[in-house]
Parts: C-alpha cells; sequence; structure tokens
C-alpha cells in the first residue's frame, strides 16, 4: 500500500511582491501543482492521499478553484483523499457537490478503516485545545496513521492547536502526518510510531523550503517513506556574490551578470551581497536593481555584506573626527576586541550605515 502525505498547498496564494498580473499566474500555477500530485499519485498506484491543512491560501476561495480540485479528485477515483483544515482553510464551501473519495474530518477526532491501515485525524482550528488529543483512540493490533495542521515545536502560535508530543504517547500512533510547519522535519513519538511534517507543498517564498510532499509505503506491517521534490520550472533562487575582491561598481555589475548570466527568466531571483567589502565602495543599489530587475520573474537585492575597515590607518588620519574617535576607544580599558567591534560600529554610525550591535 502507498499513501502520499502532503500540507500548506496554499492554492490560489501567490507572492505579495510582483503585482496582481503575475500573482495571476501564480494562482493557475497552484492549481497545476495540485494536478501534478494527483497524477503523481495516479502513475505510482497511490493508495491514499493525505492532506493535512492550508489547502488553500485564504478563507475564500473561488468557486471555479473548488470545482477544479473536486473534478481532479473525482477523476481520480480509485484513490482515497483525507483532508483536515488549516488555519488558513474554511470548510463552508467545500461541502456541496463533494467527491465521493474525498473525506473531510471535522473539529472531533474521527477514524476510518481502510483494511491495511487505519486514517485518524481532525481538522484542528485555532480554538481547538488539547482536549482533542484526550479522545484519540486507536486499535493497538492495526496500523494507524493521524493527520493533524498543528505546533509540536517549543515556539507558540495562536491560529493552531500546540501541543507537546509526549502527550500523544502511548496512544497506537504509527505514522503521525503534520501540517502548518513549512519546513520538513521528522521524530520519535514514542517506540512505536513517529511525527513527520511534509514541509512546503506549495507557498511561494525564499529560504530553505523545498516544495514536495512524503511519499509512504506499507510492507509486511512495516513503514518506510522518503522526501519527494516537485519539479518546477519555476524556482526560488538566492545567488549569492561575495563582494571581498570587487572595488567598483563596474566590477560589482560584472560580478552579478556573470553570476546571473544562466539563472532562467521564468524563476524568482535574489542576489545576496555578502563577504567584506572597501569602506569606500559605492554599491549604486538602484542601479544595479534596475540592471537586473526585468530578467527575471522577480528580482530583489539583501545586501548583508560588512565594511572592511582598516582600522590602523584611520588612526593615522590627522584633523579627522574619525581618528579622534578611534583613539577615544584605543585609550579605552577595554579588550583589543571589543576595541575593533567600538571602531567598526562607529565608523559605520558615521557613514549613516546601519548598525549591528
Amino acid at each position: 500500500m502507498k499513501v502520499i502525505h502532503i500540507s500548506d498547498l496554499h492554492i490560489e496564494g501567490g507572492f505579495g511582491k510582483i503585482g496582481n498580473d503575475k500573482n495571476k499566474v501564480l494562482k493557475e500555477e497552484s492549481l497545476q501543482t495540485f494536478s501534478r500530485l494527483v497524477d503523481f499519485a495516479q502513475t505510482n498506484a497511490v493508495d491514499v492521499v493525505l492532506i493535512c491543512g492550508d489547502l488553500f491560501d485564504k478563507l475564500a476561495v473561488r468557486k471555479s478553484t473548488i470545482k477544479f480540485l473536486f473534478d481532479t479528485i473525482r477523476k481520480a477515483h480509485q484513490i482515497k483523499f483525507f483532508y483536515c483544515l488549516g488555519n488558513h482553510d474554511h470548510s463552508t464551501s467545500l461541502e456541496i457537490n463533494k467527491p465521493d473519495n474525498l473525506i473531510i474530518f471535522s473539529t472531533n477526532f474521527e477514524k476510518y478503516d481502510l483494511g491495511d491501515i487505519v486514517v485518524g485525524g481532525a481538522s484542528v482550528l485555532k480554538f481547538a485545545d488539547n482536549n482533542l488529543l484526550k479522545n484519540i483512540d486507536f486499535d493497538k493490533n492495526r496500523i494507524n496513521f493521524l493527520m493533524l495542521h498543528a505546533n509540536i515545536l517549543a515556539s507558540r502560535d495562536n491560529q493552531v492547536l500546540n501541543f507537546d508530543i509526549k502527550n500523544l504517547k502511548n496512544k497506537f500512533i504509527d505514522y503521525l502526518a503534520l501540517g502548518h510547519i513549512h519546513t520538513r522535519m521528522n521524530g520519535k513519538i514514542d517506540d512505536r510510531g513517529e511525527w513527520v511534517y511534509s514541509g512546503n507543498g506549495g507557498e511561494y517564498c525564499f529560504g530553505n523550503h523545498q516544495r514536495g510532499f512524503v511519499l509512504i509505503e506499507i510492507k509486511e506491517n512495516k513503514i518506510s517513506w522518503n522526501y519527494v521534490n516537485f519539479d518546477l520550472n519555476r524556482k526560488f533562487l538566492e545567488m549569492i556574490l561575495p563582494l571581498d575582491n570587487i572595488h567598483s561598481f563596474v566590477e560589482l555589475e560584472t560580478g552579478a551578470q556573470k553570476l546571473l548570466e544562466k539563472v532562467g527568466e521564468q524563476n524568482f531571483v535574489r542576489l545576496c551581497l555578502d563577504g567584506e567589502c572597501d569602506e569606500d565602495l559605492d554599491k549604486h543599489l538602484d542601479l544595479l536593481f534596475e540592471k537586473f530587475n526585468d530578467k527575471f520573474f522577480y528580482f530583489e537585492i539583501k545586501d548583508t555584506s560588512k565594511i572592511r575597515i582598516d582600522i590602523e590607518k584611520c588612526r593615522q588620519e590627522k584633523l579627522s573626527l574619525k581618528a579622534e574617535f578611534i583613539k577615544l576607544i584605543y585609550d579605552a580599558d577595554i579588550t583589543d576586541l571589543e576595541k575593533q567591534q567600538c571602531v567598526k560600529a562607529g565608523i559605520l554610525a558615521l557613514r549613516g550605515e546601519e548598525v549591528e550591535l
């Protein structure tokens, strides 16, 4: 038996910085992502798909979108779809003409016997509390899957159920399918079961959030699984350009050109300026942005570079506010490391740069 675990598809979601026209394109692509998921399930003889919340990006969803999803699910009639709502979802618009092979969990714990496995879950909204966990009831002699859209990390989140994974010990859970956290993570519940976050199913964002799902296989009463990536044409790319050996805007522009020349125009691109640069390097970030902005679906510049300061050279300057400041710092009764840090912070402040302490 094969099972897909996916969450946080965020269908009809976009990317706030690109404007309405491009966001319309992304909304349509989010539907294609779901269609691609179902095609994968059919091609690979998947029996069950677990959608662990935030199928949609907003509470209000177009009727045409719901119809498309329902038609796609209905066409894959040999597959059973289970769906627990997340904090971005709303159940009201999903009850009309729902496919027979789609089960939407209520806010109470429910479970369904599929022969080889038992699937249980609940639609955990922000008003849910830990009493839900007390009602989880599985047979220890079965292979049990639990679906939740929740937060089991130390940080608190008032949008969903927060709980300590220890509260699910000895509940006979073999696989806890989680949604809400967009990072792939997993761990042990107890000696029997494990919890898994499938990660980012469809949100458009920079960062280490590879889009995809979990493919699970049950053989001889044993569960094995692995992460599967979506093969997407439009990617989020962070391209890092060190400034350590760049001494002019021309060199900066040339370095960026070389770094980005093979990046496809359909992608989201973030040019990250890193390393240490000369104190007098004028980066002309507005000009650099204009140079590349129209070459990609989306482009931005993130400057995390630091200024390289020659402290000894500054100390030797005459009639200089900067030199007087450095002299005061070096006469202070602090460590050499603290002196360097203070001098750098002071020079950055004198230049009008942002100071990180």
